[in-house]
């Protein structure tokens, strides 16, 4: 995850975060770049700013060729651009397209939490980049389905990644929101993966609460508002539940994918009608 140096250091970032694959990094950074100068252009002009966006990947070289690089600089401004408030479309889209979770079809998940704190309401949202886990683990509302699922699996050990984005606008200070993005961990554990030795698991909570100029062109003395620890733990459990049903999420909106390497198979969608049977017989669904 580009820019996590600075985030660490200043508890801040400037501009989009943009997902891919491993190989893209460079063409989303370079792309997102020119998209900020563009989009701050009398800020960069008059003043010595710079831009160091975030730009995060999971491996999908099983199901695209990675290796060709198909990115383009249009397709990432494109998708900055084209960026809204309606509802993040899921399973087969954007970097999710070719990820994988569970050895079902996986890619792009989201959820949300709303919560209360001395009266007002805050939300807790959670978009995931799911390419991890083997079936074997897979656990859904506590029930060990992936042990029962075993049809048409594709690999036999750990060898994706996930990221998870915590997004808040719960007014929080930057040690805060470190120990929240370190929630994502227990989120992704409650569908039962532990963080194989290859899976890269990369976490990021930000809140847009507290807005103030760009780094370089503000006052002297800012004056910050943020929510007392006493006051964390439904914070916390909003994230992780939140976290666990995106990946849910992610896997029952994905589709079938044919394999790149190697061609000739079917990288298939969980079958969400097994999903309800099995969680139905054990008491967990209706």
């Amino acid at each position: 995850m580009t820019g996590s140096h600075w985030i660490r250091d200043a508890g801040q970032f400037l501009g989009p975060i943009c997902l891919t694959n491993t190989h893209s990094v460079g063409i989303a950074h370079h792309a997102t770049v020119k998209w900020m100068i563009t989009h701050y252009a009398e800020e960069f002009r008059q003043n010595h700013i710079w831009a160091m966006p975030v730009i995060a990947e999971t491996y999908d070289g099983v199901l695209n060729d990675i290796n060709a690089q198909y990115v383009t600089e249009g397709h990432v401004l494109e998708a900055i651009s084209s960026a809204g408030t309606e509802p993040v479309a899921e399973g087969n889209s954007g970097g999710g397209t070719g990820m994988i979770c569970y050895e079902f079809k996986g890619g792009t998940g989201t959820s949300s939490r709303v919560l209360h704190i001395d009266g007002s309401p805050f939300t807790i949202g959670v978009l995931v980049q799911a390419n991890h886990g083997i079936r074997d683990w897979l656990t859904v509302l506590g029930e060990p389905v992936g042990s029962v699922m075993q049809d048409n699996r594709l690999m036999d050990r750990e060898s994706g990644s996930i990221i998870v984005i915590v997004a808040t606008d719960l007014p929080m200070r930057p040690d805060q929101l470190e120990r929240l993005a370190r929630r994502a961990a227990i989120g992704i554990g409650r569908s039962g993966t532990p963080g194989g030795n290859n899976s890269g698991d990369i976490f990021l909570a930000f809140s847009t609460a507290n807005p103030q100029e760009l780094p370089g062109c503000g006052a002297p003395f800012h004056t910050l508002e943020h929510v007392s620890d006493d006051h964390l733990d439904c914070v916390y459990l909003a994230a992780v539940e939140a976290t666990d049903e995106a990946i849910i999420n992610a896997l029952v909106a994905a589709q079938d994918t044919p394999t790149f390497k190697p061609p000739g198979h079917i990288c298939k969608a969980i079958d969400t009608g097994q999903l309800v049977r099995l969680l139905r017989s054990a008491g967990k669904c209706t």
